[in-house]
């Protein structure tokens, strides 16, 4: 009985010991692939600078909150002008920014990552009053509304040439022709 005992005893401790191993195995694997790669979603999006912090708007190595600052985007007087190549979660990816200044002085040269709701594009909306929010980043899903032309409206992501921005409680996809990402001027 005592030998049948230890055996049971031993054999509950073997399973016990590979089960903790194949735990620590995969959350080892899990804890590799979460740091290992980004999700981007490429995109093409004119924008600029909304941020009225006077320090400036800081540009990271990384979409994070805690990832290294690789340079700042001070807003100034006369406003910053960014292109959006791609979005993670919150955040964009921009490439280059400039001053629209009359020489359109360049501001930061490089990538970098950027808090959404800190830029901004405004619609436009030619003869209409109003433009349409989509409900995904093509005009075929329909519209979960529509939101005044010539205003000011915050990104929250983007893909391809749709912007998507949030405007008084509204979030939806802002299609090419609505978008206008000049910070100075209206656009036609």
């Amino acid at each position: 009985m005592k030998k049948i005992f230890s055996l049971i005893i031993f054999s509950c401790c073997l399973l016990i010991s590979l089960a903790t191993t194949k735990t620590e195995s995969a959350s080892k694997k899990n804890v590799g692939s979460k740091n290992a790669s980004v999700k981007e979603t490429q995109c093409n999006v004119s924008a600029y600078v909304i941020d009225k912090d006077p320090a400036g708007l800081n540009v990271r190595s990384a979409p994070s909150s805690t990832a290294s600052i690789v340079g700042k985007l001070n807003k100034g007087e006369s406003g910053i002008e960014v292109n959006v190549i791609a979005s993670s979660n919150k955040w964009l990816k921009i490439k280059d920014s400039e001053s629209p200044d009359d020489d359109a002085k360049e501001v930061y040269k490089g990538a970098g990552w950027v808090y959404a709701t800190m830029i901004g594009t405004s619609t436009r909306g030619y003869d209409k009053g109003k433009v349409n929010l989509y409900k995904s980043p093509n005009k075929n899903g329909g519209t979960v509304g529509t939101i005044p032309k010539e205003v000011e409206v915050k990104l929250t992501g983007c893909h391809g040439d749709w912007a998507k921005v949030s405007y008084k409680g509204k979030e939806g996809w802002l299609a090419r022709d609505d978008q206008c990402g000049a910070s100075m001027t209206t656009c036609p």
